[in-house]
């Protein structure tokens, strides 16, 4: 069977233009591997929870056991409720404060809007 030279030269550039869509799609696709692996590195990291911050049921209502690392009775560590890192409480006067552990910088949740 012989083709034209209008048809080669056709087949030719189809060829050329869906070679060059696979390469920027296996780009795209990895970066969207990429991007995946980072957004499960970062549920990971957001959900994980110490052993002695697993709220447990005394009574039919939710509470962590008081022997969350009290050092003293103006600090203590634990979960933030709302991004669920650890965080430190500090009390400052007759208020209280979340900060990053062992830092003097305030907590700030990952997912305040």
């Amino acid at each position: 069977m012989s083709y034209s030279d209008d048809s080669l030269k056709k087949a030719a550039e189809t060829k050329e233009r869906l070679e060059q869509k696979i390469v920027k799609l296996e780009v795209e696709l990895t970066h969207l591997q990429d991007t995946l692996a980072v957004v499960n590195s970062m549920l990971k990291t957001s959900s994980f929870q110490s052993a002695h911050s697993i709220s447990t049921s005394k009574n039919g209502k939710d509470y962590v056991d008081e022997s969350i690392s009290q050092t003293s009775n103006d600090s203590y560590t634990r979960p933030c409720n709302v991004c669920n890192i650890e965080i430190e409480m500090r009390k400052i006067g007759d208020r209280w404060g979340a900060y990053a552990p062992n830092s003097e910088e305030r907590h700030k949740c990952e997912n305040n809007e």
